[in-house]
């Protein structure tokens, strides 16, 4: 596993060196940040002081957490989703919105 620190992700971006940040949804539910560098080949996960791969609970606590640490001008993030089982929608507001006009 090739892995990157905070500080060095946050230097890394602003100095523009990260083609993408990809945020990757855990087995377990929790999510994590692997960064692809525009001048080293592979992807590279954002670990903890123990050399772990740092997790996030909520995507609201990373997303938080990425524009405090990172700030400015990010590269592109993507998000990927995996182990979820999505529920069918059933909620009439959702169906509504879905049809022509939008619920208008």
């Amino acid at each position: 596993m090739n892995a990157v620190s905070e500080g060095e992700v946050a230097d890394f971006i602003r100095n523009k060196a990260v083609k993408r940040m990809n945020i990757i949804q855990t087995d377990g539910g929790k999510y994590r940040i692997v960064v692809t560098l525009t001048w080293k080949p592979g992807d590279w996960n954002l670990v903890n002081a123990r050399r772990q791969p740092r997790k996030w609970a909520s995507l609201d606590r990373l997303a938080r957490h990425i524009v405090n640490e990172y700030g400015g001008d990010l590269p592109p993030i993507n998000l990927v989703l995996l182990g979820v089982k999505w529920e069918k929608a059933t909620d009439e507001a959702d169906e509504r919105d879905s049809q022509p006009g939008g619920g208008e």
